[in-house]
């Protein structure tokens, strides 16, 4: 079995439902997991988590020596840029890991090796959980030198990193990055599915939908009327962030099961009277609508604007 390695760095605090993240990476032992953070370690946590403490400080002297060039982190978020050099900046760590990756922790982890195979792992240098993208939330790299540097393969990468703004260099020019070694036979890179919850052909974002997921055993599986109807590797709730108010489950109770909600994480279901109000408050007020309306904002923001530069020509 090829041996996997995620790389986190993570600085702030720890969100509210870390506890079931963790118990969630418990479920899958064969698959590490390293965290670089300045929160306080968890008296308890999986065998297959280790913790480092440090500081955005300590990072940007890390990335700087490394990478050669001026590094400036101002916010954690810029951390999201920096994803696709992890394997070099951090090659000391994970010299004896066959596979490294990065990922999110606004997660909830399925079974990771029913997916990432044997198979798959020896047929691949690149995995990707996204369609036809680099994934920052899961994205797994053979441990060898030319994929740990194929960041560098043209200077795009000096732009984005000496730029202290987000510059969307993992998902984006990365993308186009791998491409091209894909195009030049490089490297070999599966990125034929996506491996996490999708809705209308995206993944990750969805509706606020109420016990809609079920953790069992290890396993992710979306649910309809209470039934199985799909099983994936992860649940990446980004759209959940922010209305996630808490999160049950504890780390060290002997949990086999929850459900996640937009508004929490629990172990009893939500009755049919507010399953009923729910659906009806999504037809007013849900996450599509409330895109809907701010992508409609944006169009009228955009078209303001040019009809401004035609009236003062600027």
């Amino acid at each position: 079995m090829k041996s996997i390695i995620f790389i986190i760095p993570f600085f702030g605090k720890w969100p509210i439902w870390f506890d079931a993240h963790l118990l969630s990476i418990k479920a899958n032992p064969t698959v590490q997991w390293l965290f670089y953070t300045d929160c306080n370690i968890p008296d308890k946590h999986p065998p297959n988590c280790t913790f480092v403490n440090t500081t955005l400080q300590d990072m940007e002297v890390l990335f700087t020596k490394k990478i050669g060039v001026p590094i400036k982190i101002d916010k954690p978020y810029k951390l999201c840029d920096l994803k696709p050099s992890y394997g070099h900046v951090f090659e000391d760590a994970i010299r004896n890991f066959d596979f490294w990756g990065f990922t999110d922790i606004d997660i909830i982890w399925g079974n990771i090796r029913k997916d990432i195979t044997p198979e798959v792992l020896i047929d691949f240098d690149i995995i990707s959980s996204r369609k036809d993208l680099i994934s920052g939330h899961f994205n797994i790299f053979r441990n060898v030198d030319t994929i740990n540097k194929l960041y560098q393969k043209n200077d795009w990468y000096k732009i984005a990193y000496i730029n202290p703004q987000m510059k969307r260099f993992c998902e984006g020019t990365f993308s186009e990055i791998t491409n091209e070694a894909i195009k030049e036979d490089l490297i070999k890179v599966k990125w034929d599915k996506i491996l996490c919850n999708q809705e209308n052909g995206r993944d990750s974002h969805q509706e606020y939908y109420l016990d809609r997921w079920l953790w069992k055993d290890g396993k992710i599986l979306e649910l309809k009327n209470g039934e199985p109807i799909n099983e994936v590797m992860y649940l990446h709730f980004i759209n959940w962030k922010r209305t996630m108010k808490y999160c049950e489950i504890q780390y060290d109770e002997n949990v086999r099961t929850f459900y996640i909600s937009y508004i929490g994480m629990h172990y009893k279901t939500h009755s049919s009277l507010a399953k009923n109000c729910n659906i009806f408050k999504n037809v007013f007020n849900g996450y599509n609508i409330r895109e809907s309306r701010r992508m409609q904002k944006k169009k009228i923001q955009r078209t303001i604007k040019r009809i401004k530069r035609k009236i003062f020509k600027y």
